[in-house]
Parts: structure tokens; C-alpha cells; sequence
């Protein structure tokens, strides 16, 4: 859903344990941040911040995370096994696991990081961004950690770049006003606030609003502040409205004389990866309802207007005989696509990427669709070989994708929706023709093919 995501950093002040994780004959290690060398990638990681685990989900890491704590409720990582609470995990389970890292939050007790630094683990503990291209320094850190200096540094800054593009692109969707929207989000019915000093804080920025509550004012003078703004629009914690509906101190505000009060998770304000994105979609969405976003791709609005439905009618209507024939073959064309079920056998993440070479269970399940819809005819090897990446094209093709060969998430999301387009039965045919008119050593070269398929890549 996300293709393009943000620019998010690691803000200075790591504080980090030491303890080797193996050799690596890569080039890419050892990876040096602050205080730690690490010696080689990590296989297993068991991550206690909730905001780190969105960045690691953001990076595609998922395969390598062996534990969580219980605040980690990423959906993408809800099978992964719990070790307890983020201040005071479960040492043995973490042991038991056997990680080569363990990520944590810099606010973390400090006896509990003792006891964590006690095991031998190497124990990681970043410090939050606390502005926007603080982000892609923390994506980056987080990159090099898992996969090497230089090839896992580029993937977290391209994943914090792409992000920052997604959120640019969704701030122009936001209709232009002249009038300054006021906004803010709250914590308790104390007033507690998000201040305009995080980059959550500064989310409404791309929402053309303003974030009333400032940073660097005690309580008392925070409330006041807050009370004569006045904002528009408040967003609170999960269990606050009815408080808020209900106090005596916001009775007088516009936003709750209005019922302008919404209720968003804070975990969306307090992480630091894809829930960015998420945050700010749900915002757009209650503040700019006639904006439609697209679930697709949160970029693009959709169209549905009536206007629209019915110039279409009457162009159809209007279209000659000619027009008509070829309007019936695309009829009979589209009818046979929306025959194609959907496919959830496999659980399609942002993250998720698949290119030649590449061995995965996962691969047999987008080969088995991909034979479904009439592209493949091999074996389920999971392996990602010629005949997969010519199969992956012609699917891309026909679907009017890029024709890169590579599974993105924009190709496996349509490739197991009922809007697959399948092979059409023409195609099929002409292939069929050209596999009975080929030649004793066309049929060797593709036998030689389907052997480099199956058979996986030497080490």
C-alpha cells in the first residue's frame, strides 16, 4: 500500500552494549556505531521497542525478528513469540531464543538493560528521532545493523526516503484553503499533548493545519496556551473522548461543542516507521472527508462521482459499430478476468520483495498463482529462476505493470486480487502453436531451463 514511504533518523546519544555476533566474509562488517562493533549480520533479533519493530517491518526485516515484546502489536509480526514487557522482558525466553541482538528503548530501565548486558547478547538501544531527517539516520543505523554498512544503510535511507515521499504525496491531496486549520492530539483529559517539536508532532504540517501545542511550557501554561487556540480539531488516546466529552475543562472548546473529537492510538504517534504514514492518512481522512484516498495507493484519489459514470454512458452509447465490436471482445475479456477469485494463501506485506535468485517457501505459493492465472507451467520449487522471472513479466505485461521481472508489492497485491488479469486464451493458443512447431533443440533448451529452475543456486 505504501511503495512510496519517509524520510525518519537515529537522533545522536546511542547507547550500546557490546558483544560480537560472529565473522562475516561480506566486506559489509564490521558495522561501528558509537560505543558497539558489530562483526557480522544478525540471524536472530528479538526487539523490545515497539518503534523500532515498525522500522524494522518498514525494511523488510521481518524473517530475522525471533521475538517481541508484548508492545510490539505489528500486525505483520503477531505470530513472532512474545518475551513480556518492554521495561522488565522475560530473560529466559529471551535466552531461550537465542538471539544475536536485542533492540530496546533508550527510556528502558536501566537495571533491566544491566540484566539484558548480563547474557553476553548484544543489547542496542536507539535514542528516537527527534526530527524528520533525524528519521533517515535511524533508518539507515538500523539498515547497517542487519544487513552491512553499505547495502544495509541504503536499504533503511531508500525505505526512510520513500516514505518521506508518501507523506509529501499525501499532503497533495489536501485541499488548498485560505483558512488556517488548528488541530492538536492529547494524551489524557489532563491536556497532556503532542508537541510541534516531534516529527509526530509535526505531522500536521502536511495537513495544511497547525499543531497548537508548543513545546517548552509547564502544564499550566501548556493548558492555557491550548485553551486559547481553541483547536478545530482535537485527536486523543484510544478511551479519551468520552473524558474529554465530559470535563469541565474542554466544555467550552469548539472541538467538543462541535463534536469534533477523534480517537487515534497513540502507539500510531510514538513509533517511528510505517505507523507515521498510517497516523497521517487517518488524520486526512476525519479532517478532509471528501478527500477519497485510494486503499490501493493512499496517493491517488479515487473517482466515483456520478458526472464521471455517466459521461462514460454516454460514451459508450455514442460509440460506432465498429467501436462496438471491439467494445464486446474487451467485454468478453474483462468478463473472464472478473471470473479470477482471489488468492490469500499468501500474506502480502509492504515489505515484501522477491527478484531472481531468490529461495523462499513464499515463491511457490506466487508460482502455484501464477500457473492459476495461466503464466507458469513448471515445478513449485521456490526458487526464483528464469522461468519465474519470464512468467513474473508476462504477467506484468498483460496487467500493464512495469516489466521488471521482480515481485514488488504493487505486483503480488494485484497478482492475488480478483483483478488479476489472467492469460487470455489467444495467447495461450499462439503459445501452444509455438511449442508444437519448435525444434528437437528448442525443446532441450527449454528442458536445460526448467532444470536451472528447480535446482537451487550453488553456495
Amino acid at each position: 500500500m505504501f511503495k512510496k514511504i519517509v524520510a525518519l533518523a537515529l537522533s545522536a546519544g546511542l547507547a550500546l552494549s557490546a558483544a560480537a555476533c560472529g565473522t562475516s566474509n561480506t566486506g559489509e562488517y564490521p558495522v561501528r556505531l558509537a560505543n558497539i562493533t558489530i562483526s557480522s549480520a544478525p540471524e536472530k533479533v528479538v526487539v523490545l521497542s515497539d518503534s523500532i519493530a515498525d522500522i524494522l517491518v518498514s525494511c523488510g526485516f521481518i524473517k530475522k525478528i525471533e521475538g517481541r515484546s508484548d508492545e510490539c502489536t505489528q500486525e505483520e509480526i503477531s505470530g513472532v513469540r512474545s518475551v513480556g514487557s518492554k521495561n522488565s522482558p522475560n530473560v529466559d525466553t529471551i535466552l531461550d531464543i537465542a538471539p544475536d541482538i536485542i533492540f530496546t528503548d533508550s527510556d528502558m530501565p536501566r537495571d533491566q538493560i544491566s540484566k539484558l548486558r548480563d547474557t553476553g547478547i548484544t543489547v542496542i538501544t536507539f535514542v528516537p528521532a527527534t526530527t524528520m531527517s533525524g528519521i533517515s539516520e535511524l533508518f539507515g543505523n538500523i539498515g547497517a545493523v542487519m544487513s552491512g554498512e553499505e547495502t544495509g544503510r541504503k536499504i533503511g535511507e531508500e525505505r526512510a526516503e520513500t516514505l518521506s515521499v508518501t507523506m509529501g504525496d499525501l499532503q497533495r491531496l489536501v485541499p488548498d484553503s485560505k483558512v488556517l486549520v488548528t488541530a492538536c492530539y492529547l494524551y489524557d483529559e489532563n491536556g497532556t499533548a503532542l508537541t510541534d517539536n516531534t516529527p509526530s508532532g509535526r505531522l500536521f504540517e502536511y495537513l495544511n493545519a497547525v499543531n497548537v501545542c508548543k513545546a517548552g511550557l509547564d502544564a499550566d501554561e501548556a493548558f492555557n496556551a491550548l485553551k486559547l487556540a481553541d483547536p478545530q480539531f482535537i485527536f486523543c488516546d484510544v478511551g479519551i473522548k468520552e473524558k474529554l466529552m465530559k470535563s469541565d475543562k474542554f466544555k467550552d472548546f469548539s472541538a467538543v461543542k462541535n463534536d469534533k473529537v477523534y480517537e487515534l492510538s497513540s502507539e500510531l504517534f510514538s513509533r517511528q516507521g510505517n505507523s507515521l504514514v498510517e497516523a497521517l492518512t487517518k488524520m486526512m481522512e476525519i479532517m478532509y472527508p471528501t478527500v477519497s484516498i485510494n486503499p490501493e495507493d493512499p496517493t491517488k484519489k479515487t473517482e466515483s462521482s456520478k458526472s464521471e459514470e455517466s459521461k462514460a454512458e454516454t460514451s459508450k452509447n455514442e460509440s460506432s459499430k465498429a467501436e462496438s465490436s471491439k467494445s464486446e471482445s474487451s467485454k468478453t475479456e474483462s468478463s473472464s478476468a472478473s471470473t479470477v477469485k482471489a488468492d490469500t494463501s499468501l500474506k502480502i506485506t509492504e515489505d515484501m520483495y522477491y527478484e531472481f535468485g531468490d529461495i523462499d517457501d513464499d515463491i511457490k505459493k506466487i508460482q502455484k498463482r501464477l500457473n492459476k492465472l495461466g503464466y507458469f507451467d513448471d515445478e513449485y520449487s521456490g526458487y526464483y529462476g528464469e522461468v519465474t522471472q519470464a512468467s513474473v513479466k508476462a504477467f506484468q505485461k498483460a496487467n500493464k505493470l512495469d516489466e521488471t521481472g521482480e515481485c514488488t508489492y504493487k505486483t503480488l497485491k494485484l497478482m492475488f486480487s480478483s483483478d488479476a488479469k489472467p492469460k487470455s486464451s489467444t495467447s495461450s493458443k499462439a503459445e501452444s502453436s509455438k511449442k508444437s512447431e519448435s525444434s528437437k533443440t528448442a525443446s532441450s533448451k527449454s528442458e536445460s531451463s526448467k532444470k536451472s529452475e528447480t535446482a537451487k543456486p550453488e553456495e
